[in-house]
């Protein structure tokens, strides 16, 4: 038998083993160290971030407090954080806390709210720059415990638009300039906060006033072919020119008013020719002359109701003038008023046959219930400016004047006595400016001012 012998051999580790094995390793000792590395930073950042956004509610928090302490500290801009005598202030235009900088926004979000965001920002290690935020809305809630009220208004919102004269309707105001281009403007006034150009064109001549009814917006101007501009408001992102009407004689149209089918048109003195037209506008393409009314004096603005035409002149014996009885191909009764101080009335409203007058600086109040064939006057208060504009509130005992006060452009009187009339609050509109038109708006129980402030042209100022 022959045997066979089996043998075993044992070799060493090659060097490409013994290489393969040293990287093996060193990548899972790199992997390792860079793992404890950067696992720190990140435990690190993550720190500094929980810490940031702790600062930043913090800064909310803040304001929160400064809110509750008083609503008028609260006030719009950016800011840093201090505190004064244990209570939160507000300071300069950011703090810092270690490698933080805060910064608080505060911004108007409607009448006795205010949006606050709280903005924290540091440098990292690594040497970039991170950010939180924080936003929270706050109220007014001392306010929200009482019915708003007209005595005492305030700024809702505002648009840069300088204007002339305004009139609403719905959630939209229609305002004119005093230029020959860009001067037919529609303002969205859907959120009074914000106000909102919706579109703007141009027309023939330089308007003076404005009226609105219906579809249609009413446009007096000095355009000595064409004193009266009716444009269709129909769709208010398109407004069009869809007629004129060419008053006899070159004097400018000054004030516009609309009953039914009828627009009275009030016009500078123009020789005795049609200082007041009445115009039949039933076909906005072709309107046409009803009546007119002559005395060579410039009628100002207009008021009708039911029965009677008032008139505000720059006479220095008839500053208001009544027509009556509104009966078209006749001839009218004319009664005036001599105001105790002779001087141009700029501008008239009413409410029935209560009459509301601007004269100077002072305000009317006016019985034109014409008993005897007279005016009387109910009573008086002056105001701090000389009154551009006046616009009745129908829904309460109101009237609202646009003056030239630069401390307070926009007033607002108190007209539940009409014997004693009196000042029940005021705003201040940025900038020695001056609002130049008023319409209260009655859907939204708000008032859109226009002016040529260069930042608050265009106002929507409410009830606090």
């Amino acid at each position: 038998m022959r045997l066979t012998r089996l043998c075993t051999y044992e070799a060493g580790f090659s060097v490409i083993e013994v290489l393969l094995a040293a990287t093996v390793f060193a990548l899972l000792v790199t992997g390792l160290v860079g793992a404890f590395v950067y696992g720190r930073q990140s435990t690190v950042n993550t720190g500094d971030r929980t810490r940031a956004i702790q600062l930043a509610d913090e800064g909310l928090q803040a304001v929160r407090n400064i809110r509750d302490a008083s609503y008028s500290n609260v006030t719009t801009g950016t800011f840093g954080l201090a505190q004064s005598g244990g209570a939160w202030t507000l300071s300069g235009g950011s703090d810092t806390s270690g490698i933080y900088t805060r910064q608080v926004t505060i911004a108007a979000a409607g009448t006795n709210r205010m949006n606050v965001t709280s903005t924290v920002s540091w440098t990292q290690a690594s040497g970039s720059t991170s950010q939180v935020s924080d936003t929270t809305e706050l109220t007014n809630w001392a306010a929200a415990l009482r019915t708003p009220s007209w005595n005492t208004p305030g700024l809702s919102g505002s648009v840069n638009a300088t204007a002339l004269k305004v009139a609403t309707q719905g959630t939209y105001a229609y305002a004119v300039r005093g230029t020959t281009s860009s001067n037919f403007s529609v303002i969205s006034t859907a959120t009074p906060s914000a106000p909102t150009v919706v579109s703007t064109i141009s027309i023939t001549g330089t308007p003076t006033n404005i009226a609105i009814s219906g579809n249609y917006a009413y446009v007096s101007t000095n355009n000595a072919s064409g004193e009266l501009v009716i444009v269709n408001i129909s769709n208010p992102a398109v407004p069009t020119v869809v007629g004129t009407y060419n008053a006899a004689g070159s004097a400018a149209g000054l004030g516009v008013y609309v009953v039914g089918n009828y627009v009275y048109l009030s016009r500078a003195a123009n020789g005795g020719n049609d200082e007041l037209v009445i115009i039949n506008v039933s076909n906005p393409a072709s309107p046409t002359r009803v009546y007119g009314f002559s005395l060579n004096v410039s009628m100002n603005e207009v008021y009708v109701n039911a029965t009677t035409i008032f008139l505000a002149t720059n006479s220095s014996t008839k500053e208001v003038i009544a027509l009556t009885p509104v009966l078209f191909g006749v001839l009218y009764t004319e009664v005036d008023l001599n105001l105790p101080t002779a001087g141009t009335t700029t501008t008239i409203d009413g409410t029935g046959s209560v009459i509301f007058v601007g004269q100077g600086n002072t305000f009317y109040t006016i019985n034109g219930s014409l008993v005897g064939l007279l005016m009387s006057i109910y009573g008086s208060v002056t105001l701090p400016g000389t009154i551009n504009d006046i616009s009745y509130n129908a829904n309460g005992t109101y009237v609202y004047a646009g003056t030239s006060y630069a401390s307070g452009e926009f007033q607002v009187v108190n007209v539940a006595s009409l014997t004693a009339p009196s000042i029940a609050g005021s705003v201040d509109i940025a900038g020695s400016s001056s609002i130049t038109g008023v319409s209260y708006n009655s859907t939204q129980n708000l008032v859109t001012a226009v002016g040529n402030s260069t930042t608050q042209g265009v106002a929507d100022i409410g009830p606090n």
